[in-house]
């Protein structure tokens, strides 16, 4: 599965006793890192025909050759291209907000506040800055008004974006719906940052998990639409917990290629770093736009944020897992994550991005060699 936050973590059903460590995540030594979903065997031509018939998302579909390796990669990106029409593009999206029920009488319930907070989770996502424009600035240059991945959007083809319209802004195609559903069998829970059980760490198989996804998308998503399912502290497992939000695709009924995405909005303190809130949602958003069929190939890269190794795939939330940035909205500090740009993948020398730079907060202002 494809942009699958994984986070190692126990099965304890207790509250730990930090005992010196500063966080949960210190205490199980959770880490934080993303895994591959399915590719689909979407072509540009293919695209054509299914966005002819509504049956598929807005995007373009170029190549480009890389100076490190003088291959060419074709790649197919949502939206409209921004160097030859730079226009603003809605991109339908589904909101659902999933109220999951775990055995022993927890359920944890996006319809309420958070740790700590006054105010449902759902509403501080649905109604924050993921859908709402803000003012956004990346490297000292002002890309806003805009929603968060549509800011980021403008900032990594800002050569092309600069003065123009161009956009890849989310629209909602419904009303927010409001799912129950019972955890599937084998789903556990520990305790989380704040007493009480509606603030616990819920956990489930992922294979259980997508399941459970792809049968709500089925019934209230086309492939026309990304369909958004919000949990609040749920983790899917894979050997271990956490898996932190994906997105993936699956062959739709009907034609065409469904891409969906799912994520938690999760509490403060439970990592050692400030992956909380958004952040996850940030990550996923922002590589759904940019990778929607996950079979946009790169030159390989590796060695920084969670990759050790190398690999090969235009992943712009990947290099730079668990690196957040503040943005108040509303009176409510959020932490999205900084992504990476298009053309610190191919090493695009100089960078299509703002300020020169390879990232929206900076942290990559050069490209890197050969990755061995």
């Amino acid at each position: 599965m494809k942009a699958l936050a994984v986070f190692l973590c126990s099965a304890l059903a207790l509250a730990p006793n930090l005992a010196g460590a500063e966080t949960i995540a210190d205490y199980y030594h959770w880490t934080p890192y993303y895994v591959t979903g399915r590719p689909a065997a979407e072509s540009p031509r293919q695209l054509e025909f299914e966005q002819a018939a509504g049956k598929a998302l807005p995007t373009w579909s170029s190549s480009i050759k890389s100076p490190l390796t003088g291959q060419t990669y074709p790649f197919t990106i949502v939206g409209t291209n921004p160097q030859t029409k730079p226009v603003t593009t809605d991109v339908l999206y589904v909101p659902i907000s999933l109220i999951v029920k775990f055995p022993g009488g927890v359920t944890l319930d996006p319809t309420k506040p958070g740790c700590k907070d006054t105010v449902p989770v759902q509403t501080r996502f649905f109604d924050g800055p993921n859908f709402e424009n803000v003012p956004l600035k990346s490297n000292g240059v002002s890309v806003g008004p805009a929603q968060v991945d549509d800011g980021f959007m403008r900032s990594e083809f800002w050569t092309y974006a600069a003065g123009t319209k161009y956009h890849v802004h989310l629209k909602a195609a419904a009303k927010l719906r409001v799912i129950t559903v019972n955890a599937p069998s084998g789903s556990t829970t520990v305790a989380g940052v704040c007493s009480g059980s509606s603030h616990d760490i819920g956990e489930i198989g992922i294979n259980q998990y997508d399941a459970l996804v792809q049968s709500i998308d089925k019934q209230y998503a086309t492939p026309n639409e990304i369909p958004l399912i919000l949990t609040y502290n749920v983790f899917e497992t894979e050997g271990g917990c956490c898996i932190l939000g994906y997105h993936s695709t699956y062959p739709a009924k009907g034609g065409g290629t469904q891409v969906y995405s799912v994520g938690a909005y999760n509490d403060a303190g439970i990592f050692s770093v400030p992956i909380e809130d958004i952040h996850a949602w940030t990550h996923e958003i922002g590589e759904a736009f940019n990778d929607p069929y996950i079979n946009n190939g790169t030159p390989a890269w590796g060695h920084t944020g969670q990759v050790s190794g190398c690999q090969n795939n235009l992943e712009v939330g990947d290099p730079l897992t668990g690196t957040p940035f503040d943005l108040t909205y509303k009176g409510f500090n959020y932490h999205p994550q900084e992504l990476v740009d298009f053309s610190w993948f191919f090493r695009n020398v100089p960078s299509l991005g703002t300020g020169g730079k390879y990232s929206f907060e900076g942290t990559f202002s050069t490209v890197q060699g050969v990755c061995n």
